[in-house]
């Protein structure tokens, strides 16, 4: 039995070595033929620079395609509805959009005659202003404690990643609908009570804010550490070495070091955080468009409400949305250009 097995196996790799032989010749004669070889022998003759742009262009090929073909014809829509009248179906023609693009019909509905959006609206800006600097510090914090050489390492690193699955589909609902993403503290009033006896109420607004979505924040954080996390481990041990004989402490290591040498990802981090956490299901203004629409939450959301809101409505939401999202990134990355100064 193991001799035939043997043969079969010897006869298997005759059979690869003939294919392989006939496969070369055949891509040789298909790339001479075609003109192939040519651009080869010119390409490689080419300076390093324009070889390096030849590959980076090939390489986001596919998501320039994608994003020409598909993205970009939807991105656009978005925008024509949004700025519409109205958006509508006709039997027998399809959606149609009426209107002027610049009359801002809906942009001025949304903040002169719906005051329970504009309050959403403003809750949301806070909101994310205020969970992504804590994601993102709190991310830091666990990325340098599971960089330390401990046993079971890799165990706690999983650990932290598994909520990044978790949180797929509709399972936020459902944590958020049994009081999973709070503090038992803080849903009973206890950290709030202390509070007011000892702070003032602006800051214990902040704080208790915080405080009721720290689970939220630690569910978050995963992809976030594992950013940290790689960029940590490929600093270079040698630098730390020399500042440690030269006599600094960790406080500085990390101030001097660590820190501005992770600036880059900290942007990267504050980009992702504010996006993901904008367009989570939770979030008032996804909301409104998705869920309930109207403060007793009688109607539907803008999206399927055709009779009082529709589509042309909920995508001025949802550009407004956008907004949101690229005044937090612009914001928090200036306030880090201008921290990281003194590091240049």
């Amino acid at each position: 039995m193991k001799k035939l097995m043997k043969d079969i196996f010897v006869k298997i790799k005759d059979i690869l070595k003939i294919a392989k032989k006939y496969l070369s010749v055949a891509i040789k004669y298909f790339c001479k033929y075609t003109g192939l070889t040519y651009l080869k022998s010119k390409f490689m003759k080419l300076p390093n620079k324009y070889k390096r742009w030849v590959y980076g262009i090939g390489f986001i090929l596919p998501w320039l395609l994608g994003l020409a073909y598909i993205s970009l014809p939807i991105l656009l829509k978005s925008i024509r509805m949004a700025f519409s009248d109205k958006y509508y179906f006709v039997t027998g023609i399809g959606w149609q959009i009426t209107g002027k693009w610049n009359d801002f019909t809906q942009f001025k509905r949304i903040f002169r005659d719906e005051p329970f959006h504009v309050s959403q609206i403003f809750h949301t800006l806070e909101d994310v202003a205020l969970v992504v600097p804590l994601v993102v510090v709190f991310a830091l914090i666990l990325a340098l404690l599971l960089n330390q050489k401990v046993k079971g390492i890799a165990i706690f690193r999983t650990i932290f990643f598994i909520p990044v699955i978790l949180l797929s589909g509709n399972m936020l609902m459902n944590f958020e609908r049994n009081s999973l993403l709070t503090v038992p503290a803080i849903a009973n009033g206890e950290i709030s009570n202390f509070m007011n006896e000892y702070f003032p109420d602006l800051f214990n607004e902040v704080i208790i804010s915080a405080f009721g979505k720290i689970v939220l924040i630690l569910w978050l954080s995963g992809v976030q550490i594992l950013i940290f996390l790689a960029g940590l481990q490929k600093m270079d041990k040698s630098t730390y070495e020399a500042a440690r004989i030269d006599g600094a402490s960790m406080w500085e290591l990390f101030w001097k070091i660590t820190l501005p040498a992770l600036v880059p990802l900290i942007y990267l981090n504050i980009i992702y955080t504010t996006i993901i956490y904008s367009n989570l299901s939770n979030n008032a203004i996804v909301q409104i468009i998705n869920v309930h629409s109207d403060e007793s939450r009688m109607l539907g959301g803008t999206l399927t409400d055709e009779i009082n809101y529709g589509r042309a409505y909920s995508a001025a939401l949802s550009w407004i949305l956008f907004m949101i999202e690229l005044l937090v990134i612009s914001f928090y990355s200036l306030v880090i250009k201008l921290s990281s100064r003194k590091y240049n």
